[in-house]
């Protein structure tokens, strides 16, 4: 078993982030992004598309950013739609600790115990 994890594992098994395709044929049919997403019920508000490559002849993989979870994910399926596995990241593994928490001290929040008060 392989000791990979993480973006390591997504990077090894399908290529660095973003190498892949816009769009792919499956079947008969061919499936931007977007519309891939939805048809595989991950079209959720704030998630967004990456990449999507075929794995084998009836094996493929959709990677989007789950903004919900913070995390890259990387989605098997076949070629009837149906899930086969996921690996996930966090999206600091690409952007580095520094860069992310950067991002969470540069956004507004008001705190729900001091109402008024942003910080």
């Amino acid at each position: 078993m392989s000791d990979l994890r993480g973006r390591a594992l997504i990077e090894n098994r399908f290529g660095k982030l973003g190498s892949g395709q816009d769009s792919i044929v499956i079947g008969d049919a061919e499936y931007d992004l977007p519309t891939l997403l939805t048809r595989l019920d991950l079209g959720f508000e704030d998630s967004w598309p990456v990449d999507v490559q075929m794995v084998s002849e009836a094996h493929f993989c959709v990677r989007y950013y789950d903004g919900q979870d913070q995390r890259i994910v990387a989605h098997e399926f076949d070629s009837s739609f149906a899930f086969i596995g996921e690996t996930r990241a966090h999206v600091a593994e690409w952007v580095g600790d520094d860069a992310y928490f950067q991002w969470f001290r540069s956004v507004p929040f008001r705190c729900p115990l001091v109402p008024g008060d942003d910080f």
